[in-house]
């Protein structure tokens, strides 16, 4: 990379940091979801300010966008979220993990089933299919290659 894009590599995300302090929220979420799309692991440390926050859309936003980042450090931020007051941010943190590989997935979904919100316990439940049916599919994958 050149020092020119360096440069604006720097600046494109002074912008994007810049626009996560914007007085209307609205702007906030989509440049929370911007960050996600990314997928650049430089966005954590302002997804994590941002999980801070008081509205729930925009910490459940914040949460989606580390889920589709991955990594060790949003798989922390997601430990975290797990136990957020709002069912809407745990039912987003359920969503994540199970897009994350992570060793121990399935025992987290497994506690999220037995939220006490059947909105989180119903993510949890949709996390795990996904992940039944990906072994489902790659099984029968093998089986027609062989």
């Amino acid at each position: 990379m050149s020092a020119s894009d360096e440069d604006q590599d720097v600046y494109f995300y002074k912008v994007l940091k810049s626009a996560l302090h914007h007085p209307r929220i609205e702007k906030r979420r989509e440049m929370v979801y911007v960050l996600g799309e990314l997928r650049d692991t430089r966005a954590l440390a302002a997804l994590e300010t941002i999980m801070t926050e008081e509205d729930p859309f925009l910490v459940s936003e914040a949460v989606k966008a580390a889920g589709k980042i991955g990594g060790s450090r949003a798989i922390d931020l997601l430990l975290i979220m797990m136990h957020h007051p709002s069912f809407m941010v745990r039912g987003e943190v359920a969503l994540a993990m199970g897009r994350i590989d992570h060793p121990d997935r399935e025992e987290l979904l497994n506690q999220l089933l037995n939220d006490i919100s059947p909105y989180v316990a119903n993510c949890a439940n949709i996390a795990l299919s996904r992940n039944d049916r990906r072994r489902t599919c790659y099984g029968k994958r093998c089986r027609q290659i062989r």
